[in-house]
């Protein structure tokens, strides 16, 4: 079991210091690019706004009550094309309720779950109740917490020559508790990898053939939250939408996968929203414990996103009855620099109770 933080040793440093590794801590806790809430239930969710989410979409909305957080889907940050059956938004939420649960158990707070509370609503994907004097969930996480504000989605090439070695395997088999979700790794075959760059290539294809698809890529581009500044943010825009940049990215894409010493998928028994959120939720376990390792970790969409390569996808790990949910590569490569590309939390939470919004330090 992953060791939790005591509220005691959260504590020692100053309000305002540097932990091992550079990380800035204020009140005891890692920060990133925004002042840390004092309000220990918005600090949830200002770990929440950090997770991985399809294309950097962000989302989510957040309902802050007293003792409970609802996680909301936010309808216009959906991928409504390259993301026409949800699959993609329920797993993005399910790595925010995640980091959410993760912060819980560094603050020493037990955290229990309600998947979609609302009969017949999937706009309200879980409620998140805290309970400040515990218990603690029995498969708690704080120590990776402070792995969540150094993580970033790797687009750089991963060096081939570096494997993954069995310890970091089992360390990321062991890191997540989600009912029904199943970790597998692609054999460690290169003609297998070359299978799944090919996919990945005739996945790029067929979604570029799409006007709808170029133009709403190219709409994303363009606001610059794919961690690009603003100018080459509008170039790219451009040529998306207007060039016949098909191959290249197609090739580019296919060299990513290629050049990843493992790749994996997660799993799950069936396919329904819960079953989404639940493999979100163990992704952002994996993500954060292979930040821990020093390894780097991109989600490969594109394969996911056309219905005959998910179909060959789930063929190449052989799944058999099991319905693919993500697929990702892990590797080598240097470090992704730069700030969190994040929405300020101002613009994601909404106050049931209490009073304003608060961004003072704790």
């Amino acid at each position: 079991m992953l060791e939790p933080a005591t509220r005691k040793g959260m504590h020692r440093m100053k309000p305002t210091d540097t932990a091992a590794g550079g990380r800035r801590m204020v009140d005891g806790w890692p920060v990133a690019d925004e002042p840390l809430p004092a309000d220990p239930m918005l600090r949830l969710a200002y770990y929440a706004r950090l997770a991985p989410s399809s294309h950097n979409s962000q989302p989510w909305k957040f309902l802050v009550g007293q003792g409970e957080i609802d996680l909301l889907v936010d309808e216009t940050r959906w991928l409504r094309v390259a993301d026409h059956d949800r699959r993609e938004l329920f797993v993005s939420l399910g790595c925010a309720l995640e980091s959410m649960r993760i912060a819980a158990d560094y603050a020493g707070f037990g955290s229990r779950v309600e998947y979609f509370p609302v009969a017949g609503s999937d706009t309200l994907v879980a409620r998140l109740q805290i309970e400040f004097a515990g218990p603690k969930r029995e498969f708690a996480a704080a120590s990776l917490l402070e792995h969540a504000v150094t993580r970033r989605t790797s687009h750089k090439p991963f060096d081939p020559a570096l494997a993954v070695g069995e310890d970091a395997r089992k360390s990321l088999y062991a890191c997540y508790d989600e009912a029904g979700v199943s970790l597998h790794f692609l054999a460690e075959d290169r003609r297998a990898m070359q299978w799944l760059a090919e996919l990945e290539r005739e996945a790029d294809r067929a979604l570029f053939a799409d006007p709808a698809y170029r133009e709403e890529l190219a709409a994303w581009i363009g606001e610059g939250l794919l961690g690009t500044p603003w100018l080459i943010s509008k170039i790219a825009q451009f040529a998306v939408g207007h060039l016949p940049v098909a191959e290249r990215v197609a090739q580019d894409d296919a060299d990513r996968v290629s050049s990843a010493p493992l790749v994996a998928v997660l799993s799950t028994r069936n396919d329904d929203p819960e079953d989404r959120v639940r493999a979100g939720a163990a992704y952002m376990r994996i993500a954060l414990m292979a930040e821990s390792r020093g390894l780097r970790v991109q989600p490969v969409s594109q394969a996911l996103e056309v219905e005959a390569t998910r179909t060959g996808v789930a063929r190449l790990f052989d799944l058999r009855e099991r319905c693919v949910q993500h697929l990702f590569r892990i590797g080598h490569a240097e470090a992704e620099r730069g700030p969190h590309r994040r929405r300020p939390l101002k613009d994601l939470v909404i106050r049931e109770t209490g009073p304003a919004i608060g961004t003072g330090n704790g």
